[in-house]
């Protein structure tokens, strides 16, 4: 099962959180956040008490390495949860964003399938303007073909595709009851992954072996410059 990321709360703590200046005054903790993560990435990441799987940013341990490991984050694990109070927590389990890179933590892991799936970037624009900004350039005959989609609808919006390979990783765990869980599909390249791996724990590598990706719904693109494919949004 695939997870979106858990959502942005300003903190109980700032000022009038839900204000136009509480939220910005948020955005500069949550910035200043992001940097004490990648300092304190670039000194404990990757893990020095645990083993790398493969040649993934994938580790393993025991629970009592994976425990200190995890210690070792704490603090800013608690900040970042002031920031999205829902990480985590039932009924919807969702993840810290992955952008805040602080290592994704698993126990009672059994299995780990490796896999690669054909996938795709999406963003959507109200103009042809900040589509070029951040797509990069096309044609004159792109263009004015682009632009037709607005002058035609003030309420159109042009979407733009990236296919790309996505590495995933199926992680199998047990119960408390030592029952097998249901996979649970996690994004982990750029966080990086921590397991807690149980006796007879296995890893099944199947990346040399890309999985098709699913039906399109868009077909002939308004514009192509070879990494970002244009559509008149549905």
């Amino acid at each position: 099962m695939s997870r979106r990321s858990a959502p942005f709360v300003a903190p109980d703590y700032i000022d009038n959180p839900t204000s136009k200046d509480g939220k910005k005054h948020a955005k500069v903790l949550l910035s200043t956040l992001q940097e004490d993560i990648a300092s304190f990435r670039d000194e404990q990441f990757p893990p020095d008490i645990l083993r790398q799987i493969r040649d993934m940013p994938i580790y393993e341990g025991n629970l009592a390495e994976v425990q200190a490991y995890q210690q070792r984050w704490q603090a800013l694990l608690e900040r970042a949860m002031a920031f999205y109070p829902a990480a985590n927590l039932p009924p919807d389990y969702l993840p810290l964003p992955a952008s805040l890179e602080i290592p994704q933590f698993i126990y009672h892991v059994q299995r780990l399938h490796l896999t690669k799936t054909r996938a795709k970037e999406s963003k959507s624009f109200g103009s042809v303007g900040a589509l070029t900004d951040k797509c990069g350039d096309y044609s004159v005959e792109e263009i004015v073909r682009m632009s037709a989609v607005f002058d035609n609808d003030d309420e159109a919006r042009l979407v733009a595709h990236r296919e790309f390979i996505d590495l995933r990783a199926y992680v199998f765990c047990r119960d408390s009851k030592g029952e097998m869980l249901d996979p649970e599909r996690v994004r982990f390249y750029r966080t990086g992954l921590i397991v807690h791996a149980l006796p007879d724990f296995k890893i099944v590598d199947s990346r040399q072996t890309p999985r098709k990706r699913r039906n399109d719904a868009y077909n002939n693109p308004l514009a192509d410059n070879g990494i970002w494919k244009i559509y008149h949004k549905k």
